[in-house]
């Protein structure tokens, strides 16, 4: 706190005790206004404060919304995509099925031949 110094005309016309009295009053006062801005400034801190956590809750809530809004939308295309390829899978599995068949039926017909075959070789000697 600075030292407050009467000047000597005054300290001549009010007396040493008076002007002592008088330095006392005026680090009271500047005391006082020094709380007074303190408080004010607090008052403007909290304020602001209160409005910027406001702010960003809206912010937030903005940024939550449109988060749960694209996850939704990239869920449903995830799940048309997972669709698009289990048909797709499900329709090869048929065809290599298909192929499956059609060379089992083949084969085994080529087994029946051969096997004529050797019965046929057989039963002639």
């Amino acid at each position: 706190m600075p030292v407050i110094t009467i000047p000597k005309a005054l300290r001549d016309k009010l007396g040493d005790e008076a002007a002592e009295s008088f330095a006392v009053l005026l680090k009271e006062v500047e005391h006082e206004g020094r709380k007074d801005a303190l408080v004010l400034a607090e008052e403007r801190f909290e304020r602001r404060l209160s409005e910027e956590v406001a702010s960003l809750r809206v912010k937030i809530s903005e940024v939550k919304t449109e988060l749960e809004a694209k996850i939704s939308e990239v869920k449903a295309e995830l799940e048309t995509k997972i669709s698009e390829v289990k048909a797709e899978l499900e329709a090869k599995i048929s065809e290599v099925k298909v192929d499956i068949i059609k060379w089992m039926f083949i084969f085994w017909a080529g087994q029946i031949v051969v096997l004529i075959a050797i019965l046929q070789i057989f039963f002639r000697k």
